[in-house]
């Protein structure tokens, strides 16, 4: 499990920048730059997609993360193995307002 640090405080799962999902989606299969890569999990609070089942449950530092950033130096068959990553997006209204500033590409 990876240590997630994430400042999407727009997402529904966010509580305290940590994620209360229990596991997330990095995509962006083509990146060559963190820029090109988002959370795939992310929904907007108040967004009709979630229901408040989500609402009191308390954030994990560590999650799993589902990678699909093919080129990402961290990506081991679609596992982030990175220690800790960062998922930026502090004003997010949608996932591609997202990104994982930890990306690293071994291009």
């Amino acid at each position: 499990m990876t240590i997630l640090n994430c400042s999407a405080t727009t997402c529904v799962y966010n509580k305290n920048q940590l994620c209360s999902r229990g596991g997330i989606e990095v995509t962006g299969s083509g990146a060559r730059h963190a820029d090109e890569t988002c959370c795939g999990s992310f929904r907007e609070q108040g967004s009709d997609s979630v229901t408040n089942s989500t609402g009191e449950q308390c954030g994990c530092e560590k999650i799993d993360i589902d990678c699909k950033a093919n080129e990402c130096t961290y990506n081991d068959h679609c596992r982030c193995t990175a220690a800790a990553i960062d998922i930026a997006g502090p004003n997010a209204c949608s996932c591609q307002d997202t990104k994982c500033s930890t990306f690293a590409c071994r291009c």
